[in-house]
């Protein structure tokens, strides 16, 4: 299905900390990577033999394309720059998070369970770093170019339309190649529904991105996490679907009487695991939607911050 000169990589897994689908694009000068996956070594020399595999060698590759900066995506940059300086294509609002990674404490509201008194591991300050280091390692690098989010990305001798598709990250970018059909999704469609946050743009974002996905006349999809699948507007829906439960979750939580965040937080995300993250941070965006339209109110702390239906 992958049009010739296209060839995807998947590792072991695919639910959250597995590392990132990596796509190969060849050209006459060797071969692109479309992200690198998490920062483990052993990751990394797995990304290795599938080079390898390719009848390439690491000085092959001459470009990466970061779909984001996220651990699983480019994680392994830690290990690549080591061995090779490739070209490293970024959008430009992820530019300075892939060089300064402590910046992602920001765009993922790390701070923003605190502010409802939430902190079952009691940190005085979250760094999601830390979370990541024994998960999916990040790393560092520095972009030498910048990704057009209202253009097209030249790789080999395919054309790519790049589709801007916040929420997960601000410049979370899809790639649609209109000659094959090919959409590759990044994290805004796949097997799992991506976290998060309003400073990545928030459950809006997401669904617009969605929307500009939907308009496309794509064949099939290739996402991050998951299998390749040929029916790209059922996908986007599916996820769209799985978005829009979460409403009809909190709606009904609600429909009892005023709940406090933080128990309302409790209730729609049971697992211990996601308790400060990504969970609250998920709870605000639907309501910051939810009230948006009219359909809650959330009061302040001088109210013990309880949200309810109208």
């Amino acid at each position: 299905m992958l049009p010739e000169g296209i060839v995807l990589y998947k590792d072991r897994e695919t639910i959250w900390p597995a590392s990132a689908n990596v796509l190969l694009i060849r050209d006459d000068d060797g071969a692109y990577l479309v992200d690198v996956g998490c920062g483990h070594e052993e990751t990394y020399l797995r990304l290795k033999e599938f080079i390898s595999g390719q009848g390439l060698s690491l000085s092959d590759i001459h470009s990466v394309v970061l779909t984001h900066a996220h651990p699983d995506h480019m994680g392994a940059m830690r290990y690549l720059l080591e061995d090779i300086s490739p070209r490293i294509f970024l959008h430009p609002v992820e530019v300075p998070l892939a060089a300064e990674p402590s910046r992602l404490n920001d765009t993922f509201d790390m701070a923003l369970p605190l502010r409802y008194g939430i902190n079952p591991y009691d940190v005085e300050k979250p760094d999601i770093l830390d979370y990541f280091s024994g998960l999916c390692p990040m790393a560092r690098a520095d972009a030498t170019h910048t990704i057009d989010p209202d253009g097209e990305l030249a790789l080999g001798r395919f054309s790519f339309r790049v589709i801007v598709t916040p929420g997960h990250a601000n410049g979370l970018v899809s790639l649609f190649e209109p000659e094959s059909g090919m959409l590759f999704t990044a994290d805004a469609v796949g097997d799992v529904v991506a976290w998060y946050s309003p400073s990545s743009g928030g459950l809006m974002g997401f669904l617009q991105g969605l929307d500009r996905l939907a308009a496309l006349t794509a064949s099939f999809v290739v996402p991050s996490h998951g299998n390749i699948n040929s029916e790209p507007l059922a996908e986007v829906e599916k996820t769209r679907k799985r978005l829009l439960r979460r409403d009809e979750k909190i709606t009904g939580e609600l429909a009892v009487g005023p709940v406090p965040f933080p128990e309302l937080a409790s209730r729609v995300f049971p697992n211990p695991m996601v308790a400060f993250f990504p969970g609250p941070q998920i709870l605000q965006c639907h309501l910051d939607k939810l009230e948006m339209e009219g359909r809650v109110r959330c009061r302040g702390e001088e109210d013990g911050w309880l949200v309810e239906l109208l």
